[in-house]
């Protein structure tokens, strides 16, 4: 299961807990019970106000809260030990694991009277941690640098064979590119070789995340600037400023019509062209929408999933017979 299944299932764990505790008023912990039990009931003009126990959290530091989630609930990496659980406990004022469910729920209650509904609320943690990650990334790929894992192969760089790599899949007659860099074909296939394996040695996946980026940068696609305003977003932790250059509908109908042509035995590369793509458009459009549906899958899960819905029921009845192997969940 990938951080990004853990998230779901945290939240939606945490938004149940949430919605059922909307059902009724919050309780009172239970060494207090037995006080309101015992108090008369209050005159219709006297109102009481029980306050949600958020230990320690100041509910204006989000992230502090999203970072003892990610610690209290998760293990291995990107999450807790038991000496960061212990320090977080202590540092706010957690009792046990029962109490840290309570004040969970608590500070999910409070941030949601601030930033609207639950799924906004987890959307939001959602986003953080992706920052983690990026910067989890980006240390890995300076380590990277710093031991000499792009140093040019033959005097070719990264970006260079990214560049040469990303022209050839777009329609470029290789050997012109090749001699119009002053590479000749015992050199390149030498040079792609040690790039590869590079790449299939790091376990850090920094290569690989550069070489992507770099080819996307390199793209002349029709949905090249897309791609790389996603990858630049991405880098940043932030929102996109361009707007889907197609619809949602047609996103999802794309990616069945392919499934579809390969299922028939017709070349999906084909499928694109009808609609006027090829696979280089096709993959810079796939890095706008991931990182679009990453920002926003949890926020408009339902929006998505019925589109989704909507699309694969047009398809089924278009291709009856056929089962598509397309798997998109929200």
């Amino acid at each position: 299961m990938g951080l990004f299944d853990k998230l779901k299932k945290t939240a939606s764990s945490a938004a149940d807990a949430v919605r059922g505790q909307q059902q009724q008023p919050p309780q009172p912990p239970p060494e207090q019970q037995q006080y309101y039990q015992q108090q008369p009931e209050p005159e219709p003009e006297q109102h009481h106000h029980y306050e949600l126990d958020i230990a320690g959290f100041d509910p204006d530091d989000e992230e502090a809260f999203y970072n003892a989630v990610l610690h209290m609930e998760s293990e291995g990496q990107f999450g807790g030990t038991d000496e960061s659980r212990a320090e977080i406990m202590q540092r706010f004022g957690i009792r046990d694991r029962s109490h840290w469910q309570d004040v969970k729920n608590a500070m999910y209650h409070t941030l949601m009277a601030r930033f609207g509904t639950i799924e906004d609320v987890m959307q939001r943690e959602m986003n953080w941690r992706s920052g983690q990650m990026q910067r989890h990334m980006q240390q890995q790929t300076a380590n990277m640098a710093a031991g000499g894992g792009f140093e040019p192969v033959e005097g070719v760089t990264l970006a260079a064979w990214a560049a040469i790599n990303a022209s050839i899949i777009g329609g470029s007659n290789a050997d012109d590119l090749l001699k119009g860099a002053g590479i000749d074909q015992a050199r390149w296939q030498r040079v792609s070789a040690e790039w590869n394996a590079r790449m299939s040695r790091d376990t850090t996946f920094a290569i690989a995340t550069a070489y992507g980026n770099a080819f996307q940068a390199a793209s002349q696609g029709q949905y090249g600037a897309y791609a790389r305003e996603a990858n630049a977003a991405r880098a940043q932790n932030r929102e996109m400023t361009m707007n889907p250059p197609i619809s949602y509908e047609q996103y999802y109908e794309i990616m069945y019509e392919q499934s579809y042509a390969a299922k028939q035995g017709r070349d999906p590369v084909a499928a694109l062209k009808q609609y006027g793509m090829s696979i280089v458009d096709w993959t810079d459009l796939g890095s706008y929408f991931g990182y679009l549906f990453a920002r926003t899958g949890v926020q408009y899960h339902a929006h998505y999933e019925e589109i989704h819905k909507r699309v694969e029921a047009q398809m089924q009845a278009k291709y009856p017979g056929i089962q598509a192997d397309v798997d998109i969940s929200f």
